[in-house]
């Protein structure tokens, strides 16, 4: 009896433990980013100045993290220049492109992202990719999308080991991007 008892527990615990949730959701706001967003943890925010195209353009990113996955969150002011009809590719290209090379992109695919409620894009773009980042060549998968609204750009980004990010996960956090004022 005690056998059967042990093996029921033995059982039993890898499903507890999936049923504990491993994403702690919760709402973020950084401050000026005008963005809300579902974060897996307590998030870290931070601004830093990036040299785009001979411009300082200042980023504002809120970033949580769950073992070795990543999400973040970004917002940046464009220059004018950078938002002309005939550049506007080109310059979500530059951040879409900076990301895969972190990657280490092996394999990316571009298409338009979904649309973002209650907001008039000039650009969306979801990108996905597969890579080895880093010196030990683990395989991580990237899933990011790209919006400018405005005069800015926003950055929305998953990245984790390959195969460690839940397609529920990535639903929740892609739906709970939201701009705000």
């Amino acid at each position: 009896m005690r056998l059967v008892s042990r093996c029921f527990w033995l059982l039993l615990l890898p499903l507890l433990a999936a049923c504990a949730p491993k994403f702690d959701w919760r709402e973020v706001r950084p401050p000026d980013a005008g963005f809300a967003i579902a974060l897996p943890g307590r998030p870290q925010v931070e601004t830093r100045a990036l040299d785009f195209d001979g411009s300082k353009v200042s980023m504002t990113m809120a970033s949580a993290g769950v073992g070795p996955t990543l999400f973040a969150a970004g917002a940046a002011q464009l220059p004018a220049a950078a938002l002309a009809p005939e550049r506007l590719e080109a310059t979500v290209g530059w951040f879409s492109d900076a990301l895969l090379r972190n990657l280490g992109a092996t394999d990316s695919r571009s298409q338009p992202a979904p649309a973002l409620r209650g907001a008039q894009t000039r650009a969306a773009v979801a990108v996905t990719a597969a890579g080895r980042p880093g010196k030990d060549g683990r395989a991580a998968q990237l899933a990011a999308r790209f919006y400018v609204v405005d005069d800015r750009l926003y950055q929305v980004v998953a990245l984790g080991a390959e195969g460690e990010i839940p397609p529920q996960a990535l639903e929740t956090f892609f739906d709970s991007f939201r701009l705000v004022r």
